[in-house]
């Protein structure tokens, strides 16, 4: 199945080539403080599976966050220990996913105003496997 998605103004624009198996809510402070926002949606996504089909100059990147350097909007992240993984900002998709996030990290940074009113799994941190993965850098 091909997505697509893009910035705000437009100016960036991707294709995706792979199903979205999981989305999940990142509430640490960098993502909160990055997107301005209790937390932030993301899809983990192969690397591979991402291109850039418009505007691949106006992507900026900022410490593996990318984003449209025209509107600021966030597209994915990367991590340089998770080369072949790709974190996709839902929001950034043109079409909207039908399947609803599946886990909630770094809870020990969470907005404390904020209340999480469903059961999906929360982690204080990372998950485990995604923990051992980062700490390999």
């Amino acid at each position: 199945m091909s997505r697509s998605g893009r910035c705000l103004c437009g100016a960036v624009r991707y294709e995706l080539d792979a199903e979205i198996r999981a989305i999940v809510n990142c509430h640490c402070r960098f993502c909160r403080r990055a997107h301005g926002a209790a937390f932030v949606t993301t899809a983990p996504i192969p690397t591979a599976a991402l291109r850039i089909v418009a505007g691949g100059e106006q992507v900026a990147n900022y410490e593996g966050r990318f984003f449209c350097a025209k509107c600021a909007t966030r597209l994915f992240s990367r991590a340089d220990s998770m080369p072949e993984t790709t974190a996709l900002m839902i929001t950034s998709l043109d079409e909207e996913p039908t399947v609803a996030p599946s886990a909630h990290f770094n809870l020990e940074s969470k907005a404390p105003w904020f209340e999480i009113r469903d059961d999906a799994p929360r982690f204080d941190s990372f998950p485990p496997a995604v923990a051992a993965a980062l700490d390999d850098r």
